[in-house]
């Protein structure tokens, strides 16, 4: 790629340099990489479902950690280290579902028959556990 700009003190502060300001050339040739890179690039998945970007910081991060401890990154452990962590996230934001659906259903009633409660409860967690089954991956959900 050519330099952005020929002013070597304009360039020492590119950051802060508007694109409509930098040399067109380069801009084109930034777009034409910006492209082929997407054209390219596959999403990254684990156990068949797509890493967002917090597992992808989560992938990265376990990686570091164990190169500067000196070890070798395993992939397996920081595959693991991210299921572990997905489903955590999944289980308290399941737990947020099934609050919320015992709250509005209580809230808005009662007296209730015992059954009534157990059919409330009963449909709270089957909401629950397809919230946790969205977002858990891995064999950890289970």
């Amino acid at each position: 790629m050519i330099r952005p700009l020929t002013d070597e003190d304009r360039l020492q502060n590119l950051i802060k340099i508007p694109m409509n300001e930098l040399r067109p050339e380069f801009v084109d040739q930034v777009i034409s990489l910006r492209r082929k890179v997407l054209q390219r690039v596959k999403p990254k998945k684990l156990n068949g479902k797509n890493l967002n970007g917090a597992m992808f910081w989560n992938l990265v991060k376990s990686y570091v950690e164990s190169i500067n401890k000196g070890a070798i990154p395993s992939i397996e452990s920081s595959c693991s280290y991210i299921c572990k962590n997905e489903c955590m996230k999944a289980q308290d934001e399941s737990y947020d579902t099934f609050a919320k659906a015992i709250g509005n259903d209580i809230q808005n009633g009662g007296p209730f028959y015992y059954q009534e409660l157990k059919d409330i409860y009963d449909s709270a967690k089957k909401e629950a556990i397809s919230q946790f089954q969205k977002v858990a991956v891995g064999d950890v959900k289970e």
